[in-house]
């Protein structure tokens, strides 16, 4: 206990490189054995860094909640911006508080509901497209049906297949490229730009520029057509733009910028560093703001489902459970098609689940919640302090790294009993009413939480309940499955699954 003589919080104090080391290679079990041996807080080095690790819910929330702007995030977020931009996850300060006024109306509780339909009718045609005895990669396939949503319920724009395909490589390669620059020599390879990860990584990062302009460019041109039509002698006639997403909003808020700024009107816009000196949303803004939403708004719930499936097929009595839940809220006798009075539609055995079914999905929440506990989508949060901070009887000073990792707390024997195990039933009322707040948390918390954390458990438990409504799915055998610790907690190399179909499905006949 070397550090606790100089004023320091216990740690592993010695071979700084070493460490550093240990965490590049496999960083959750470093956090693990950290927060084991030396318990609420400790200090250590990466490197030259000096680190902090925040071990307890009360420190946690003091951090992310009530003293919040002594941080800025971490320099894991920082790489990010590489291929994110200055989005929502990424800014800080004025503009983050801006961009999240600007984002904030897409996630109130009656428009994530409104969202429903298309979750569930994307789901269905995911299933659709499955065969009986086939195999596939759990992680892939969920990874594709999320961005899908996430583009239509805030792009209004249906992504083909194909361009789900391109956009999923290239945010593949550009996230692990990402985490290659954590690596202390990260930068001086990046600066070589013959190298063919470096290669790679700057082609992804233009092929993800490239279809993100392309939609900016079509509904533009859409909006400019709409609006030539609306200034027509016979546009009264003529219906108004019935859009109201977020792409159509930035776009429009642009224009309008655009406009007062050609005029030299002023802007109310109250844009703050996100609008620049002259309140203008430029192109770039637009961008980061809807690359940083199609990919922050599906890559959680994408993980958090594939970690769901992967656990449910190692524990068929708890995916009984599932089947058992499911078949009592939506099962029906009826043979033909039939509009239910919630909009929800019969066919064959089971109609589809709408978000007036989630409350009674009682165990299917238990379900997705403990496996988030389990692989929590978000697995760490750094931030960088900003002055001085008093931990206990210990000063952080200025300039050093703090984290906090949801993976720790949420396998803690502290606040779970046999915290490795997946026990769905474990999420009581009581339980979850005497827990500490910061115990868990995959989602963050706090001014800087996720701001899609309800779509996600809307989307979650939906699609949950929409394919298995059709599909068992077993493990295939011999695989190594390992968690890739990115800025998301990801399977490394996927998950194979064999699909076994358990209904018949309505396909195109809906």
């Amino acid at each position: 206990m070397e550090n606790v003589e100089k004023g320091l919080p216990p740690g592993p104090s010695k071979r700084p490189v070493r460490l550093l080391s240990q965490f590049l290679r496999d960083p959750l079990q470093t956090f693990t054995n950290i927060s084991k041996e030396y318990g609420d807080i400790s200090y250590f080095k990466l490197g030259r860094q000096d680190v902090y690790m925040l071990n307890n819910p009360d420190y946690i929330e003091r951090v992310l909640i009530y003293d919040h702007k002594n941080f800025k995030k971490g320099k894991r977020l920082e790489i990010a911006k590489r291929f994110l931009g200055e989005g929502l996850v990424t800014s800080e300060g004025e503009k983050h508080d801006s961009q999240k006024k600007i984002i904030h109306p897409f996630f109130l509780p009656k428009k994530i509901s409104s969202f429903g339909p298309i979750m569930t009718k994307y789901a269905l045609d995911m299933c659709n497209n499955w065969q009986d005895g086939s195999v596939i990669d759990i992680h892939k396939e969920m990874s594709k049906v999320t961005l899908s949503i996430i583009c239509k319920s805030m792009m209004d724009y249906d992504m083909q297949s194909d361009e789900s395909e391109e956009f999923g490589r290239a945010f593949t390669i550009s996230k692990n490229y990402s985490k290659r620059l954590q690596h202390p020599l990260g930068h001086i390879l990046d600066s070589i730009p013959i190298l063919p990860k470096v290669v790679e990584s700057r082609k992804a990062a233009k092929t993800l520029d490239s279809i993100v302009y392309k939609l900016m460019s079509t509904r533009r041109q859409e909006i400019s057509s709409q609006q030539d039509e609306l200034s027509s002698p016979s546009s009264s006639d003529k219906p108004k733009n019935t859009r109201d997403d977020l792409l159509t909003g930035l776009l429009l808020l642009g224009n309008l910028d655009r406009e007062n700024n050609k005029t030299n009107k002023p802007n109310n816009s109250k844009g703050g560093d996100d609008a620049g000196d002259n309140q203008v949303m430029s192109d770039q803004q637009i961008r980061d703001h809807v690359i940083t939403m199609l990919i922050a708004g599906h890559e959680t719930t994408a993980n958090a489902l594939t970690w769901t499936y992967y656990l449910l097929a190692q524990h068929p009595e708890v995916e009984q459970k599932v089947f058992d839940e499911i078949d009592s809220v939506l099962k029906n006798n009826s043979s033909s098609r039939v509009k239910t009075g919630n909009g929800a539609i019969k066919f064959g055995e089971y109609r589809l689940p709408t978000t007036k079914d989630i409350s009674q999905f009682k165990y299917i929440e238990k379900v997705f919640r403990e496996s988030m506990r389990l692989f929590p989508p978000v697995w760490t949060i750094g931030r960088m302090v900003e002055e001085d901070y008093q931990v206990d009887k210990y000063v952080v000073p200025k300039g050093s790294a703090i984290f906090m990792s949801q993976y720790t707390m949420h396998r803690s024997p502290r606040y779970y009993e046999n915290p490795e195990q997946f026990i769905p039933e474990r999420w009581t009322d009581d339980f979850k009413r005497h827990l500490p707040r910061f115990s868990y948390f995959p989602f963050g918390g706090g001014l800087r939480g996720c701001i899609g954390e309800p779509f996600a458990w809307q989307e979650g438990i939906l699609l949950i309940a929409s394919i298995s409504s059709y599909w068992k799915m077993t493990l295939r055998p011999n695989q190594k499955i390992k968690m890739d610790p990115g800025i998301t907690l990801n399977p490394k190399k996927g998950i194979k699954m064999q699909l076994h179909a358990r209904n018949p499905i309505p396909g195109n006949r809906l």
